[in-house]
């Protein structure tokens, strides 16, 4: 029997499992709140640059460091909507990504931004796809690879950092088979726009699943195993957690509201 909450009588820590549905929006929003916990992130929205572009999962990643929701269709250009490959639409569309240097906050193109950059800042960028070895990957919808195409020279060149905040929904077998599979030119038809597909390998960027989330959050294991639903749930991620149960309870109390 436990005293208070997570400890024991003999004083031990108490340690429980739980099995945990989170429906696609609980997720991106854990994996939002995970990106700006980070440290390096506290650290360049004080004292370097930020930019964090346009997207379903970042805009989770706004609303935990900004307080400030941009929106779904305002802040993403390229959706996969109504079973096609699509824009939002244009009339509804925000200022574009957000740019932060030194704490000053501001919306635009941010190639400016970009030529300014060093070691210790970062670009936060979602993803459309994820395999088991940390690999992700992008679609592409601009025929010059779009805001990403023009940043990852100049990440990859300076040193500065690449987080990607992707969910486990995302899951595909492998990157590497996938990338070679795709292109505006080379593809014969699609349902919608036709694509390409930006690869970026495991090492080269800082990735943030649910799994990641959990622990950054509450310090907790997780362990996907799991997906899907019907309804609110469809293409919701699955989780194994174990470790404190009061971090255990804090969790359950995160995804019920």
């Amino acid at each position: 029997m436990a005293t208070h909450a997570g400890i024991r009588d003999n004083g031990e820590v108490e340690q429980e499992t739980a099995l945990v549905v989170l429906p696609p929006d609980t997720a991106r929003s854990l994996i939002g709140k995970a990106v700006a916990a980070l440290p390096q992130l506290k650290r360049a929205m004080a004292n370097g640059r930020i930019i964090i572009a346009g997207g379903g999962t970042t805009r989770h990643v706004v609303r935990a460091l900004l307080g400030e929701d941009p929106g779904h269709a305002a802040f993403a250009i390229g959706w996969i909507h109504d079973g096609e490959f699509a824009e939002t639409p244009v009339t509804e569309r925000g200022p574009g990504p957000y740019l932060i240097e030194e704490s000053r906050v501001s919306r635009g193109w941010p190639g400016p931004l970009l030529e300014r950059f060093g070691r210790g800042d970062i670009y936060i960028k979602g993803a459309n796809a994820i395999d088991a070895d940390g690999n992700v990957g992008i679609l592409l919808g601009s025929p010059t690879g779009g805001s990403i195409g023009s940043a990852l020279p100049i990440l990859y060149a300076r040193g500065a950092e690449l987080i990607v905040p992707v969910s486990l929904q995302k899951l595909v077998p492998s990157i590497p088979a996938a990338g070679g599979k795709l292109g505006q030119r080379r593809l014969s038809r699609a349902t919608g726009a036709p694509l390409g597909y930006m690869p970026v390998m495991a090492g080269f960027a800082t990735v943030i699943t649910e799994t990641d989330a959990v622990r950054i959050l509450y310090g907790l294991n997780a362990t996907m195993v799991a997906a899907g639903g019907v309804g609110s749930c469809e293409g919701a991620t699955i989780l194994h957690v174990e470790g404190n149960a009061s971090k255990v309870e804090a969790l359950f109390e995160a995804i019920r509201r």
